[in-house]
């Protein structure tokens, strides 16, 4: 019997090459590890175990716990697997032998209901065992799940099948094997501990009516396996208006927050600069407030107070990879205003009235009541206002012969800080029927820094009814205060209502700095720091790349502002942005002198020529959380108080953006609408199963639905936005940016409601659409680098990653998705590798790790948690270890691992091979993902079939000629005749 982890180097002839080299086991069948039978009828399962027959479970040996039956979807029967109590990781179980193919390949397959779904926090997973070891990783790994639970219907009205292969050695020389599965919790990607990666299961798992082996990866089911009656997709009514008007309310109040009742030490860069656009957007209360342009001034100084209590600031904080990126963005944006106030001193708290026309309710004034037996009532009246839309109502009870003492008081942390010389405070007062001898009044009391008060002083002296009447305080600052407190009084009997509180200084220096710097010479100290950081600590993931990349842009823009001398001319700095959209070659970064580090090598490019990016394959929501980026990257350059065009930006944006295209494919939403979804089961990071709801782009933490088409208004963006609109899908898709009150989420909500939004509503029609819906025409997409090809043939679509998860080494794994409106089915198959005329340069062995097959490369050097978290519980081994894996040969300036010596780490490009093959469901797929070679291939079929990239008829066995960067897909109609 031959040793599976035991491989050698064969070769044979191929074109153009002296020598060829072909990775296989020794001593294995030459069938082993392909797709499956050669040609003709798809083939037969090779074993069926229907869940909850008895018959059935007999005749497999079927036992388990915390497992019971059930008559699930259209009669079938099923079973559940059901939780512990206490709740834990680990739910239920069941063991059964199916048969197995001693020489080949085995896949087992699940068959579940394509309508079930469940929220995030209940996204349980179905993962296979064999002889108490673990087929596959728990997350991201090449071979994952049987099953993760579906975020939302996968298929209307029809069962679907997901398919992983059992491990040869596992199978080899054997007619059954004996397979357990279990039932696990969900599993947050990025929990920081066993603990919160691995959360608790607390109830049932979705049914599971069926298993399959078989060595087909694509196998035809019995006509007796009913795979259900199907369902017509509606469409849901728009709710869009009412979500608009949901998160314009949002913005609104955020606005009138920021403006007014929020103290600027506790506001993060996300909120100032949702200030920054409140600032530009008329309907909003910050438009043109000069009172706004001082808050993000006193915003961003408390940031830089902050940092210098603790620097990790820069690096640790929710801007993560930014920086102070936005620091500058919001010198850039305000530069005209901001300007004049960068030479004051930094300050260390607010000079401005907290909520000064009680917009934000009572925030900031504090309920108060003077002198024995007063009683009264203060609360915001939205009725009566001198301006804005609320005021403050005081009524004062009676309380013997002088009335009682009632109002509010702007105090604590809320008092603001004061220089020298001379305040006006003012107010604007109403009164009705109010008697007594103070009447309605101001009382302005300053502070020392110690706390002392100083100077209380008394101004009004409203009476009886009178209309709004502003009260007005010339008054001089002691020598030794710091702080001024504000109180809106009425002493007697009556009513008064105050609004639009205000102070400014009429003269005299402002706040003592003690010893604080300019706020010019602090933020040019912010901006440097920053972008010296991040240029010698540049990332390689495309996101963070693009992060960075952009705050240095923004930090150097900045300082062309406010310290040109140490501005680097705008091509120097415009580099970093053609780095992050794959313009230029990733440097990498620089050393201290300068120098670029080319850590890739002088060719890497973050995205492939096609437009996708790089990662380490093709990334699902990652990809399109570049939106946002991409967007900011461009809008960096075009906006601003230094805007310039540059039309090779645009086009390579333009290009990357509308790659992403390929990737939607029409799905139902869980009330049975149509609904546009992102491609996500050919991912390779952090994916959900299905995709969440995509058109132009999804919504995000920094995302919003029309914001690509609003800054790019080409006739697809748009179109695929209107196809969203015309869908009913906008109002769900707005739910986060009205439900997640977060700074974060308040900034996309800001950009949606005042930019993006309006400008989105004033695009003429356009009649495009998503390439993926059913009634499109037919494409192929294919991306070499990425290993990647979306496919439209009729009511059909085929994702396929050739490259799939293969961080260390070539692990001969694809991964495919097949769809059509009545079929969904998912699968890990083998497929098989040619590495031409550059053999392997070494070979990886898989280690014995459960959760995550590689260790976290950072960028640094470091390797972060190989293998990832071990699960609480008996130590788990895997099912793959062991098994030795050729590594593929890269440039000879390239370091794969960026400097990591860790086992496992995942690397780039080592686990590309040269040249792929597979064949399934009728595909016959070669592509070649060299530039300088070219590979034979003969389609393993016969008879005619058709040549997915141009519909023309073709005989499918004769020998092809594979060129440098070409893929050949082929489809064999005979290959889906019943077997």
């Amino acid at each position: 019997m031959a040793e599976f982890s035991r491989r050698q180097i064969m070769k044979y002839g191929a074109v153009g090459a002296a020598g060829a080299y072909l990775w296989a086991v020794t001593g294995e069948p030459a069938s082993a590890g392909t797709a499956g039978p050669a040609d003709g009828a798809a083939s037969a399962a090779r074993d069926r175990l229907v869940f909850g027959t008895p018959a059935s479970e007999a005749a497999h040996q079927l036992t388990g716990t915390l497992t019971s039956c059930m008559t699930g979807a259209v009669g079938q029967t099923a079973r559940v697997l059901g939780a512990n109590d206490p709740a834990d990781m680990w739910g239920g179980t069941m063991s059964f032998t199916m048969k197995v193919h001693p020489q080949q390949t085995t896949y087992l397959s699940i068959k579940l209901w394509g309508e079930d779904w469940a929220d995030l926090n209940d996204e349980w997973r179905l993962q296979l065992f064999v002889g108490g070891k673990i087929v596959g990783w728990f997350d991201q790994g090449p071979v994952d799940n049987l099953d993760q639970m579906s975020l939302s219907p996968r298929i209307a009205g029809h069962f679907f099948l997901h398919t992983i292969p059992l491990p040869e050695r596992m199978t080899e020389g054997r007619q059954s094997l004996e397979v357990e599965i279990r039932a696990m919790g969900r599993i947050w990607a990025y929990g920081g501990s066993a603990q919160a990666f691995y959360k608790p299961m607390t109830h049932a798992t979705r049914p599971i009516y069926a298993a399959y082996t078989h060595t087909d990866p694509y196998f035809t089911p019995g006509q007796d396996d009913e795979f259900g009656p199907g369902a017509g997709l509606g469409k849901r009514a728009d709710d869009s208006a009412a979500a608009i008007q949901l998160v314009r309310d949002r913005v609104l109040n955020d606005q009138a927050a920021l403006l007014d009742a929020t103290p600027p030490s506790t506001m993060d860069p996300w909120a100032w600069m949702t200030l920054v656009h409140g600032y530009e957007w008329p309907d909003g209360p910050a438009y043109h407030q000069p009172r706004a342009v001082t808050k993000v001034a006193e915003a961003i100084d408390a940031y830089y107070l902050a940092w210098k209590k603790d620097s990790t600031l820069l690096t640790s904080s929710g801007q993560q990879w930014l920086g102070f990126g936005r620091v500058g963005q919001a010198i850039d944006r305000l530069w005209a205003d901001i300007e004049p106030l960068l030479d004051r001193p930094v300050s260390q708290g607010s000079t401005a009235v907290t909520n000064p026309g009680f917009e934000v309710g009572l925030v900031g004034w504090a309920r108060s009541t003077w002198g024995s037996g007063s009683t009264g009532t203060q609360e915001v009246d939205t009725q009566a206002r001198h301006s804005g839309t609320a005021s403050l109502k005081v009524v004062a009870n009676p309380n013997g012969t002088s009335g009682s003492t009632v109002g509010v008081s702007l105090n604590g942390k809320y008092r603001p800080l004061v220089g020298s010389g001379t305040y006006r405070v003012s107010a604007w007062c109403r009164t009705e029927n109010l008697s007594g001898i103070d009447g309605a009044y101001l009382d302005v009391i300053f502070y020392t820094a110690a706390g002392a008060a100083k100077a209380d002083q008394k101004f009004g002296n409203l009476r009886g009814s009178q209309d709004w009447t502003q009260i007005i305080a010339d008054v001089t600052v002691p020598s030794d205060a710091t702080s001024v407190r504000i109180d809106l009084r009425v002493r007697g009997e009556g009513t008064a209502w105050f609004d639009d509180v205000d102070l400014i200084q009429t003269a005299g220096d402002p706040p003592k700095a003690d010893g604080l710097p300019s706020r010019r010479s602090a933020y040019r100290e912010m901006l440097l720091a920053s972008r010296d950081h991040w240029r010698q600590n540049q990332r390689h993931y495309t996101n963070q790349v693009q992060f960075t990349s952009l705050g240095i842009y923004l930090c150097n823009k900045a300082l062309t502002l406010l310290s040109p001398t140490d501005a680097w001319p705008e091509p120097q700095a415009r580099e970093w942005l053609y780095e992050a959209v794959g313009l230029t070659p990733l440097s990498s970064g620089e050393f201290a002198d300068g120098s670029k580090k080319w850590k890739l090598g002088h060719h890497y490019y973050l995205y492939t020529p096609k437009g996708l990016s790089r990662e380490l394959g093709y990334v699902g929501g990652y990809g399109e959380i570049l939106a946002d980026l991409l967007t900011s990257i461009y809008e960096a350059v075009t906006t601003g108080a230094i805007s310039a065009t540059d039309e090779i930006l645009r086009k390579q944006i333009l290009k990357v953006l509308t790659a992403r295209g390929w990737f939607r494919h029409e799905g139902a939403d869980t009330d049975g609408n149509r609904v546009m979804k992102l491609e996500t089961i050919i991912g390779w990071r952090n994916e959900h199963y299905p995709g969440e709801a995509d058109y132009a782009v999804p919504v995000d933490k920094d995302i919003n639905p029309m914001q690509l088409a609003a800054t790019f208004p080409t006739p697809e963006l748009v179109g695929w936005t209107q196809e969203l609109v015309a869908d009913g899908q906008l109002g769900p898709m707005l739910e986060l940016l009205h439900t997640d009150l977060s700074s974060r989420i308040g900034l996309t909500a800001s950009k949606f409601i005042t930019k993006d939004l309006p400008t989105f509503l004033r695009q003429a029609t356009s009649p495009a659409r998503l390439p993926g819906g059913w009634n499109q025409p037919d494409f192929l997409f294919t991306d070499e680098l990425d290993g990647v090809i979306a496919l439209k043939r009729g009511d059909e679509l085929l994702y396929v990653s050739l490259y799939w998860r293969a961080r260390q080494a070539v692990n001969r794994w694809s991964r495919v998705h097949l769809l059509r409106p009545d079929l969904e089915r998912s699968a890990t198959i083998r497929c098989d590798v040619d590495f031409g005329s550059t053999p392997p340069v070494g070979t990886f062995t898989v280690q014995d790790w459960v959760c995550w097959d590689y260790a976290i490369n950072d960028s640094d050097g470091n390797t972060l948690v190989p293998g990832g978290w071990a699960p609480s519980g008996p130590t788990l081994h895997q099912a793959f270890a062991g098994e030795r894996l050729p590594v593929a040969h890269t440039p000879s300036d390239m370091d794969p691992a960026l400097g990591a010596t860790g086992v496992g780490v995942e690397s780039i490009g080592v686990g590309r091979a040269p040249f792929y093959s597979l064949s399934y469901a009728g595909y016959h797929i070669a592509m070649n993902t060299t530039s300088d070679q070219t590979f034979a291939w003969r389609a393993q079929a016969s008879g005619s079939g058709i040549d997915c990239a141009t519909g023309a008829r073709v005989t499918l066995q004769q020998q092809r000629y594979v060129a440098p960067g070409e893929t050949v897909v082929l489809f064999d109609p005979s290959s889906r005749a019943p077997a």
